[in-house]
Order: C-alpha cells, then structure tokens, then sequence
C-alpha cells in the first residue's frame, strides 16, 4: 500500500466539506470547524475527536 501525502489545510477542508455533503451531514459540516478547535485546544486523540464529532 502506498502512502499518501498530507493535504493542505485548504484540500482538507474542501475535502472534508465535499464529504458531508455526499453523506448528508450538515450539522457535523457546520460544527467541523469549531470541533476542530476545540480538539486541539483538549489535545483529544484521533479517536476522540471522532468520537465527539459523531
């Protein structure tokens, strides 16, 4: 399996924003950015985040 190369922050979000749409989830597209702040902030796992996001 080959490893891909990081995103930029602009890709990620468009990527991510493009994701939820598809998927049909518009609260967890409009609080993305403010759970990601808040991640960072509680220095919360990968997992964690997830788990909060969800």
């Amino acid at each position: 399996m080959s490893r891909r190369r990081g995103m930029t922050e602009q890709a990620a979000e468009a990527a991510v924003d493009q994701a939820c749409r598809a998927l049909r989830l518009p609260t967890v597209r409009v609080r993305t950015g403010e759970m990601l702040l808040a991640a960072e902030k509680e220095q919360l796992t990968y997992r964690g985040f997830l788990a909060e996001l969800l």
